[in-house]
């Protein structure tokens, strides 16, 4: 692409899986968008990545790229201990972020990210993908339309069958700061709260275990782990309050012994309900419960590549992004309440 005046440049720090599977996948297929650089401490994998790519330029240290002033945007795509480090020194090099999730290590971090995005005027975006398929889009839609009333209960399940990840940092709490809660349960939270409309969350009870982490030869879709060095939740359940007597039931797992895995969101509201995936809505209808099914299919982009889309329009137009950086705090003040109150056994307060 030869660069023009409606081009942005675009850097990726961080060359590993994520950059791989979603985030140079979704800058590259932006029609305004070039990606010239591309940085990773690990010797020798930001080049290969800028070979694989045909990116032009590649570095160990993420602050030559960020000197770049070709570079317009920066996608964040590191483990979660790196996160708020490289995203605050982007913003602070007026550069504007995407960032993949978790958003940080805790809320104090994700804070911090967000304080600098606010100095900066610039776009902080988080990568929660999974409110970009259209059964999440519709199911916010009809919440927000007032066509389902007030919900009152919501269930958001994530639940592996056998699926811990093996690559990566996934399994240790210094560089990933959990495990499937902070992994896979914030996708199952975010597009809850999503859908809901952000409601306010007063208080967390929350519960976790590694009942399979630290054993040898449990049967696993992606292969056996580091068992000796595996310290992070194997799963995590936690019921939220929120404002108006609203409960939302939050289950998340890499490996249970259940029939089969399950992702799934019900909302339950006073004139009616649904469920995703797939979508389908619930009424009384002429004395019946009646259930409505909506066809979703017609939307070929993957996720991905709409969440760096919907990143790209906030940083032209100076809107903001459909995820938020508050937003995106919010799920790890949430997430920080699950693990204290798994520690302390109580309920956790979130004023």
């Amino acid at each position: 692409m030869t660069r023009n005046s409606e081009t942005l440049g675009a850097g990726i720090i961080g060359a590993g899986g994520i950059a791989r599977g979603a985030h140079q996948p979704g800058f590259a297929a932006h029609p305004n968008v070039e990606i010239v650089a591309a940085a990773d401490p690990l010797a020798g994998r930001a080049a290969e990545f800028a070979r694989d790519f045909d990116i032009p330029h590649a570095y160990t240290d993420y602050r030559d790229l960020l000197a770049r002033d070709d570079v317009d945007v920066v996608s964040v795509g590191t483990p979660p201990f790196a996160h708020a480090e490289a995203t605050i020194a982007a913003l602070e090099a007026g550069k504007h972020v995407f960032c993949e999730k978790p958003m940080a290590m805790n809320a104090h971090e994700a804070q911090a990210m967000a304080d600098a995005a606010e100095r900066a005027g610039r776009v902080l975006a988080i990568d929660f993908q999974t409110r970009f398929s259209r059964d999440a889009r519709r199911a916010h839609e009809l919440v927000a339309g007032g066509h389902l009333g007030e919900p009152n209960f919501a269930r958001a399940t994530m639940l592996r069958q056998a699926g811990v990840p093996t690559w990566g940092t996934f399994t240790s709490k210094a560089a990933n700061g959990g495990g499937a809660l902070i992994d896979i349960g914030v996708h199952a939270l975010d597009r809850a709260l999503y859908v809901l409309g952000h409601p306010t969350p007063l208080s967390v009870w929350g519960a976790i275990g590694r009942p399979f982490g630290n054993r040898a030869g449990v049967t696993n879709r992606w292969g056996s782990w580091d068992t000796s060095n595996y310290d992070v939740d194997d799963y995590a359940f936690a019921g939220i309050r929120f404002e108006g007597d609203l409960i939302l039931l939050l289950e998340c797992s890499w490996i249970l012994r259940i029939g089969q895995s399950v992702e799934r969101l019900v909302v339950s509201a006073a004139d009616g309900g649904l469920e995703i995936s797939p979508l389908r809505v619930f009424h009384d209808r002429d004395g019946f419960h009646s259930t409505e099914t909506y066809d979703t299919s017609g939307e070929t982009r993957k996720e991905h590549v709409i969440s760096v889309a919907d990143f790209i329009h906030a940083v032209r137009t100076g809107g903001q992004p459909t995820v938020t950086a508050a937003q995106g705090v919010m799920v790890t003040r949430i997430v920080d309440a699950i693990y204290r109150s798994a520690e302390e056994r109580t309920e956790v307060p979130l004023n």
